[in-house]
C-alpha cells in the first residue's frame, strides 16, 4: 500500500502539467468562494445597515462549496479515467500487480484531495466574509444545528468518490464528471416531478439530488418547496441526506472494486 501511495504521489509531483492544473483548480475554487461569499448582497435597494440581521453568513460557506464540488469531481474522475484513456493503467498494474492495494491507494488520494478542496473553498469563503466586514456570524444569524465544516467535507468526499467510481466502471472520465451533475441537477429533478404522486419514496432516495440538501438544517426545514409536491421537511436533509447518498456511493464503489479486480486492464 505504501509503495502504491508513493507511486501516486510521484505521479502528481513529477508531472508538471498535473500539479500546475491542480494549483490552478485550487486557485479557481478559492476565487469562486471569495467572490460568492458576499453576505451583504441581499438585493437591490436594501440598506446595508438593515442587512446585518439578515446576513446569510453560513450560506457564504455552503453555496460556494457546491460549485467547488463540481471542480473536485473533475479531479476525482481524472484520477482513474485518464489512466484508462491513455492506457497507463497497464503500466501501473505491471509495476504494482496487487490491484486491491492500487485501488486502495487511489481511494486514499481521492479522499485526501476532496478534503483539500473543501478546505480551500472554506478558506476562500472566510477571506471573503472577513474582507466584507463579517469575520464572524453577526448577532441574530441563524446557526445550523450541525457543523457545516464536517457536513461539507463529507459531502465533497462522497461526491468525489461517486465520480471516481463511475469513471472507473465506465472507463470514461467524461461520464464520471457528467453523470453526477446531469443526474442531480436535471434527470432526478424531472423524475421527482413525474414520481411525486406515484412513488414519493423513490424521490426520497435519489442519489445526487438528495446529496445537494446537505446544507439544509433539520430544524429550519419546515418550509420551502422541493422536488415535486414534496416539501423540504418531507425529504432527507443534512446528515440524513448524506446517509442516503453514502449508501449509493458504497454501492458504486463495490461495483467499481469488482470491475477493477476482475476485468482485464
Amino acid at each position: 500500500m505504501i509503495a502504491s501511495l508513493r507511486y501516486e504521489w510521484v505521479r502528481i509531483r513529477t508531472i508538471r502539467s498535473t500539479y500546475i492544473l491542480l494549483a490552478l483548480t485550487f486557485g479557481l475554487v478559492a476565487f469562486l468562494a471569495w467572490e460568492i461569499a458576499n453576505p451583504q448582497d441581499a438585493g437591490p435597494g436594501v440598506d446595508p445597515a438593515d442587512v446585518q440581521v439578515f446576513v446569510p453568513w453560513y450560506e457564504a460557506f455552503s453555496a460556494p462549496l457546491t460549485l467547488a464540488t463540481i471542480l473536485a469531481s473533475v479531479a476525482a474522475a481524472q484520477s482513474i479515467g485518464q489512466e484508462y484513456r491513455f492506457g497507463l493503467i497497464r503500466l501501473t498494474l505491471t509495476a504494482f500487480p496487487q490491484r486491491l492495494q492500487v485501488l486502495g491507494a487511489k481511494l486514499i488520494v481521492v479522499v485526501g484531495a476532496m478534503v483539500v478542496f473543501t478546505g480551500v473553498s472554506f478558506l476562500g469563503s472566510e477571506v471573503g466574509v472577513t474582507l466584507r466586514g463579517f469575520p464572524t456570524p453577526p448577532e441574530g444569524t441563524f446557526a445550523p444545528e450541525h457543523s457545516i465544516v464536517v457536513l461539507g467535507a463529507v459531502f465533497v468526499v462522497l461526491w468525489g468518490l461517486s465520480a471516481f467510481a463511475i469513471a472507473g466502471i465506465t472507463r470514461q472520465t467524461a461520464l464520471g464528471i457528467a453523470v453526477p451533475i446531469v443526474s442531480g441537477l436535471v434527470v432526478e429533478q424531472l423524475l421527482a416531478v413525474v414520481l411525486r404522486d406515484r412513488a414519493d419514496w423513490l424521490v426520497r432516495i435519489l442519489p445526487w439530488s438528495t446529496a445537494t440538501r446537505w446544507d439544509v438544517d433539520p430544524i429550519s426545514s419546515d418550509s420551502g418547496g422541493a422536488a415535486g409536491s414534496l416539501g423540504i421537511d418531507q425529504l432527507p436533509v443534512g446528515w440524513q441526506a448524506l446517509g442516503v447518498f453514502g449508501a449509493w456511493v458504497l454501492a458504486l464503489l463495490a461495483v467499481e472494486a469488482m470491475a477493477f479486480l476482475r476485468r482485464d486492464a
